[in-house]
């Protein structure tokens, strides 16, 4: 392993780890903070770190687009120095919304705003006029045109499934001619089909599909997202799945809150239930944490997959490790999740379209918020999830897509707003906080989902000027570009 003064250099090919002298624990620098974010959205050819050497007082770093570029480790190791310049400035705004609580207007909303950048954070913001105010704006200033259109903190899409093998379209044609997902599920198809796909798939396959639909989110706006494991069962695989979610998070603009799921019972374990749940309770949950693969565990306790006993035993332990419990609740039967979610402070309870009332109130007690999935109900033919009835009651509503190749197979989370105004009884507002703000919350992420001093500067700017008019005109992209960390990453 090359050292420069004490740094150790491990190569990764979409990370950098530097080893302290003497100090275990691995600073790993991803490859999104070493190129643009744009540079990153080549899915052809994946750009990669080829090789990394010392190089005098830093580091020598050799892109896989032949590129060579030498990094001071200081700028390795920590925030970069600090400058006298704004890194950049986003301006020529109809309106900021901040999504600021309290507000005089709603969203926090900031007629003919502006937004400062320094460090890959939001450095000030508030009216254009008042500019002059946020620091120095100098030949080095990035100035980033909103062309009158809505800046606004970047999505966040607070349920995904984004690494897995094949497709079900024709499971979908099924459906369309009355066949119920319990139906096909029971008939070998459903998860368990996925399951097979991608176990067959090459990890190179696999990583490419994920980049793939990342960039598709990103091109709706998300600059973060949960994605979850799920899709191999066997320890083995999952922990393989969960390293394609790492690499992916390195090498793409949009990051990832990854997610360790337990979602069916592999089939060759239909005998052995308890021994499933306590390997993965235990082994499983011990080499994630161990290997800092994920910061949540989720369950999906439901008619066809995990009791509500065995839900509780493995987040139980996983809470206990250090993974914060998320919960697939109530989607097809009442099974009490919602209530379990609760009990144990998840983060987020998902789905719950036969959520009790009881459960309302205990999510509200408890401030766990309610991640709703239009799009599944949506292509299940399920009842609406009770937005009105949980916002009504005080809990914190996020909205996410589901992508998943059986149930929502969609990247659109705009989509997921309209639906939850014209049929879930959701405000314009509440759908804007689902999927900023309320979202971040449901990602353990208090940096994400507000533009204000010291968030990330992640930012979408809409090509208009009204917050209603995203989810009104729905099914076109209104995203005019997409800011990642400061950077410009993604231009219509």
């Amino acid at each position: 392993m090359p050292t420069v003064e004490g740094i150790g250099i491990a190569l990764g090919g979409f990370a950098l780890d530097l080893y302290v002298s003497g100090d275990p624990v691995s600073r790993r620098v991803p490859l999104k903070r070493l190129r643009t974010p744009e540079a990153l959205l080549d899915l052809e050819d994946p750009l990669k770190i080829a090789d990394a050497r010392p190089a005098g007082d830093g580091v020598r770093v050799v892109f896989s687009d032949g590129e060579v570029v030498d990094f001071p480790i200081e700028s390795l190791l920590g925030p970069p120095p600090g400058e006298d310049d704004l890194d950049a400035v986003v301006f020529n705004a109809a309106a900021v919304l901040t999504m600021r609580e309290p507000a005089e207007m709603p969203l926090g909303r900031i007629a003919h705003g502006a937004v400062a950048i320094r460090g890959g954070r939001v450095a000030w913001v508030g009216l254009e006029s008042d500019l002059a105010l946020a620091g120095s704006i100098g030949p080095r200033t990035v100035r980033i045109d909103a062309e009158r259109g809505l800046v606004t903190p970047g999505f966040i899409d607070a349920h995904t499934h984004p690494v897995f093998g094949g497709t079900r379209a024709s499971e979908f044609a099924l459906r369309a001619a009355g066949k119920s997902y319990a139906d096909i599920q029971a008939a070998g198809g459903g998860i368990y089909a996925t399951v097979r796909a991608t176990r067959d798939a090459e990890p190179a396959d696999l990583l490419q599909g994920a980049r793939v639909r990342l960039s598709r989110m990103l091109a709706w706006g998300v600059t973060s997202c949960e994605a979850k494991s799920g899709y191999a069962l066997a320890p083995a695989g999952e922990l393989a799945l969960l390293g394609v979610l790492g690499e992916a998070a390195a090498g793409h603009a949009v990051d990832l809150s990854p997610t360790l799921l337990a979602h069916v019972l592999p089939e060759d374990y239909a005998d052995r239930r308890a021994e499933y749940v306590q390997a993965f309770a235990g082994a499983l949950v011990h080499d994630v944490v161990r290997a800092r693969l994920a910061d949540s565990c989720d369950v999906y306790c439901d008619q066809g997959a995990f009791t509500l006993d065995e839900a509780r035993t493995i987040l139980t332990a996983a809470k206990t490790a250090g993974l914060a419990p998320r919960l697939h609740a109530e989607q097809f039967t009442r099974t009490g999740a919602a209530e379990l979610a609760a009990q144990l402070g998840a983060r987020s309870a998902d789905h719950l379209e036969q959520i009790s009332d009881a459960g309302v109130v205990m999510l509200a007690q408890a401030g766990v918020v309610a991640t709703l999935l239009p799009g599944a109900a949506l292509a299940l033919r399920l009842p609406w999830p009770p937005a009105r009835r949980l916002a009504d009651a005080g809990v914190r509503i996020a909205l996410g897509t589901d992508c998943n190749p059986g149930s929502s197979m969609t990247e659109a989370l705009p989509l997921m707003m309209s639906i939850g105004c014209m049929q879930m009884g959701l405000t314009v507002e509440e759908a804007w906080m689902g999927v900023t703000a309320h979202a971040a919350r449901a990602i353990g992420r208090g940096d994400l989902g507000r533009l204000v001093p010291g968030a990330r500067a992640d930012l979408a700017v809409f090509a208009c000027d009204d917050p209603a008019y995203v989810p009104y005109h729905y099914g076109h992209n209104h995203v005019h570009l997409v800011v990642k960390d400061g950077s410009v990453a993604y231009r219509a």
